[in-house]
C-alpha cells in the first residue's frame, strides 16, 4: 500500500473533484487551473493557489485517484478472504466493484488519462503501480484459494479485467453493467472448481469424455 497522506481540506476535495471531471471530459490537455477554477464555481486563481502548478495539480489528483482505487481493492481483499474457494462469491464481488467504478465514468476515465500521463512521469508511474499492485496481489490469493496458479498469471488475468473496464465504457451507458459482469464471469470461470471425474460422460455412451481443464 502506498503512504499515509494527510487529510485534504474540503477545498482541495472540491478542486480535485472539479479537476477530476475535468480530466475526464476535456483530456490531459484541457486540465488547466482556469478549467477547474470554472468547473468547481470558485474565482479565478483559486486552484492555484493550493496548487500552483499544474505538475501539481495533476500528481495530487494521481493520488486522489490512485488511493480511492487502492482503497476499493482493499475491501475487495477483506471480503474475498472470509470466503476462500467459493467461485460464485468471488464473481459476484467482484461484479459489484466493478458495476460500482462503471457508476462513476468521470473516476474511470480519469484514471485512464493518468495511467496515460504516468508513462511519462515517474512519480505518478509509481503511485499507480502501487494500487495495481495490490490488485495482483489479491487476485493471486484468489488463485492460490482455488489451486489454479500454475494457469494464466494473476497479473495477465488483472490486465483482461483492465481491459472489460475500457471495453465497458464504449458500450452504451445500459449496457456497461450487463457486459462488465458477463465478462468477469468468463474470466473467472477458469478459477472455478474442477469437474471431478463422476461429472464426465460415460465413455460407453458413444460420447467424447470431457478433458480435464487441470490437464489442458
Amino acid at each position: 500500500m502506498g503512504p499515509v497522506r494527510e487529510e485534504l481540506s474540503p477545498r482541495r476535495r472540491e478542486i480535485l473533484a472539479a479537476a477530476t471531471t475535468v480530466l475526464a471530459q476535456q483530456g490531459n490537455r484541457g486540465l488547466t487551473h482556469r478549467a477547474v477554477d470554472r468547473e468547481a464555481g470558485l474565482p479565478e486563481g483559486s486552484s492555484s493557489a493550493y496548487f500552483r502548478t499544474r505538475d501539481a495539480l495533476l500528481r495530487a489528483l494521481g493520488d486522489v485517484v490512485a488511493d480511492r482505487l487502492a482503497a476499493d481493492v482493499a475491501a475487495l481483499g477483506v471480503r474475498l478472504a472470509s470466503c476462500p474457494g467459493d467461485h460464485e462469491r468471488a464473481v459476484a464481488e467482484v461484479s459489484r466493484l466493478f458495476s460500482r467504478w462503471l457508476g462513476e465514468p468521470d473516476l474511470l476515465t480519469a484514471r485512464l488519462e493518468l495511467t496515460v500521463a504516468a508513462t511519462r512521469d515517474a512519480a505518478l508511474a509509481e503511485r499507480f503501480t502501487e494500487w495495481r499492485d495490490d490488485l495482483v496481489r489479491t487476485v493471486r490469493g484468489v488463485m492460490e484459494a482455488a489451486d489454479k496458479e500454475g494457469g494464466a498469471s494473476a497479473e495477465t488475468l488483472v490486465a483482461a479485467l483492465d481491459g472489460v473496464l475500457l471495453a465497458s465504457l464504449l458500450l452504451p451507458q445500459r449496457r456497461r453493467r450487463g457486459f462488465a459482469s458477463a465478462s468477469i464471469e468468463q474470466l473467472l470461470a477458469g478459477l472455478g472448481p474442477d469437474p471431478g471425474p463422476d461429472s464426465w460422460p460415460d465413455s460407453g455412451s458413444g460420447s467424447v469424455p470431457r478433458t480435464n481443464p487441470a490437464q489442458t
